[in-house]
């Protein structure tokens, strides 16, 4: 009874780590596919590595970086739509309390708002928002998922802060841009900082609060003078944006 036992788990481990060997292999091929810019290879591949996914449980952080945001980024690029929104849904659905839920609701929040779907739809996207930000409140003071829900808190809160501002819709832009400039440097992306930083610096010119808007010039100043590289970015992007 013992040797069959020893058998079935070095039969199970064996088949764990065939699968996981299998999902690194696809990772691989998928990104081959995507520098090659072989956009139905790559699709093929990270949808299977959806399915691996279910029985390797890869990390979440890994899940996302490496399987559904390059996804998500094939499915913009092709225009599929409607592969976007059900890899986001099924996200949703799927999620638990904490990072993982609050990931997949500013995903398909973000996504609401940025399509040209009804108003209806953009408010619930504004809501998914809002609920993501406190998903990442309550798991902050997590042992095991804090560090990156206190990021994702405040990368979220610029975001839909920028979302608001190009809106022109300051009211509720500023309290947004204040609670990221509020957070330690460190938990911010770069990008975001810089971005909220200008932004609300504009929204206290535009009513003519210069005093404040002084100092946010200055904070601004320093900051790009210390990540220069987050400026570039910036610039690259908007570049990239203008020419889609």
């Amino acid at each position: 009874m013992t040797r069959w036992l020893i058998l079935f788990v070095c039969t199970g481990v064996l088949f764990a780590n065939d699968l996981r060997s299998q999902f690194d292999r696809t990772k691989a091929q998928a990104r081959a596919a995507v520098e090659a810019e072989d956009w139905a290879a790559a699709e093929v591949r990270y949808e299977k590595l959806l399915k691996l996914s279910a029985a390797v449980h890869p990390s979440l952080l890994e899940m996302y970086a490496e399987v559904v945001s390059p996804l998500a980024e094939l499915y913009k690029k092709t225009g599929t739509v409607e592969q976007l929104e059900k890899l986001y849904q099924d996200r949703m659905e799927g999620s638990v309390a904490g990072l993982e839920r609050g990931l997949a609701q500013a995903d398909l929040g973000f996504f609401y708002q940025a399509s040209d779907f009804a108003s209806a739809d953009q408010l619930h996207g504004e809501q998914l928002v809002a609920e993501a930000v406190k998903s990442f409140e309550q798991c902050a003071a997590s042992k095991t998922e804090g560090e990156q829900c206190r990021r994702r808190l405040g990368d979220t809160a610029g975001l839909q802060g920028a979302v608001f501002f190009q809106r022109l819709d300051y009211q509720r832009a500023e309290p947004l841009f204040r609670r990221v400039i509020g957070l330690p440097e460190s938990t911010v992306q770069d990008e975001v900082m810089l971005v909220s930083l200008h932004a609300l610096r504009g929204i206290l010119a535009e009513r003519n609060d210069f005093d404040e808007a002084k100092q946010l010039a200055l904070r601004a100043a320093a900051f790009e003078a210390s990540h220069p590289q987050a400026l570039n970015r910036l610039k690259q992007e908007s570049t990239r944006s203008r020419s889609h």
